[in-house]
């Protein structure tokens, strides 16, 4: 009989800064720089910040120690490392090198996926697909360089959470594996304690790869349902009859599940038609998270240039110039 899967894998041993030396200096950089999507500019003006990082002893030693942090465990209940609490610090360190943020997370980022990759591997992840998960920091990269002009990183925590394994990239979406209060699924309108029952969900999330064609969201539906229930059977134990299976129970928190959308692109676009699939349990202002996903921008702002070179651009900056603001929410789908 073939054994279960571990819950987590840890790191047998810890970097040293030698050891990250080495890393950041290889001739393989170039390669693993592709591997996790870096690329363009990015990647050009990346390569030299690596040499000079690995000449700067302090540098050096702040990329190993969060590199070990990023690395130290994968899986189920491992906690998350908390990168934007260091951000202040980190970016205050990179101006030893260079100008603007996130450029110690990053290098921390390159040197610390071994452990997530086994973590992949032990759980039903191909290579190629281990790797199209951790090249989401390129993508995250690309989103910062849109939006300032230069090399860089905003989501930390985002990337931090791809490295715990908990995530992974079936065609058009991304999902997260976590726990959500039972009572919030249930859609009772009381708020969830830190004591309340939890049980695991599929989170859905949307990167910036072009139109939600909906056969393309509905096959990746599909493949996370099939993926998740074979490979993590295991959180599908000792559900009641009530409850849904595991696999087939997903919950969306973005600012994309809004009833404006349809307003502004009509109720056939494929955005109205993604936001229309959710059953809403929480609606919230999320003026930052409209103003970063359409825009690439964030606080402060001055509203009056924002681009309008679509009806999205156009409208949902018109509601956050005129005080009307943008509301989206946490969904809930079965399926």
């Amino acid at each position: 009989m073939k054994p279960p899967p571990p819950a987590e894998i840890r790191a047998e041993d810890e970097l040293a800064a030698a050891d990250v030396r080495v890393m950041l200096t290889a001739p393989s950089r170039t390669a693993l720089l592709e591997n996790l999507g870096i690329a363009d500019q990015d990647a050009s003006d990346l390569l030299p910040l690596l040499d000079a990082a690995a000449a700067d002893e302090e540098v050096l030693a702040e990329v190993t120690a969060t590199a070990n942090r990023l690395r130290a465990a994968a899986g189920l209940e491992v906690p998350e490392v908390d990168l934007a609490a260091e951000k202040v610090r980190h970016d205050a360190l990179q101006r030893r090198l260079a100008p603007g943020e996130g450029l110690v997370a990053i290098l921390a980022l390159l040197v610390s996926t071994s452990t997530v990759r086994a973590w992949h591997a032990a759980r039903g992840l191909t290579p190629e697909k281990s790797w199209e998960v951790l090249a989401d920091l390129g993508q995250q990269m690309r989103v910062h360089r849109a939006g300032t002009g230069r090399l860089g990183l905003h989501q930390l925590n985002w990337v931090s959470m791809n490295w715990a394994g908990r995530l992974v990239h079936l065609g058009r979406l991304q999902f997260d594996l976590h726990r959500q209060p039972v009572a919030l699924l249930a859609g009772t309108g009381s708020t969830p304690s830190a004591d309340d029952p939890r049980r695991w969900v599929l989170g859905t999330h949307i990167p910036a790869r072009g139109p939600l064609d909906p056969a393309e969201v509905d096959a990746s539906f599909d493949a996370a349902t099939a993926y998740f229930a074979e490979h993590y059977t295991e959180l599908g134990a000792g559900r009641g009859v009530e409850e849904p299976a595991f696999g087939h129970e997903f919950v969306c928190d973005s600012w994309l599940l809004s009833d404006q959308l349809a307003e502004i692109t009509g109720e056939g676009s494929n955005l109205a038609r993604f936001a229309a699939r959710w059953e809403m349990l929480e609606r919230s202002r999320m003026d930052d998270g409209a103003l970063f996903f359409v825009f690439g921008r964030r606080p402060p702002v001055d509203l009056a240039s924002l681009p309008r070179t679509s009806r999205l651009a156009r409208g949902v900056a018109e509601r956050l110039e005129d005080g009307r603001g943008w509301t989206g929410g946490l969904g809930r789908m079965l399926r």
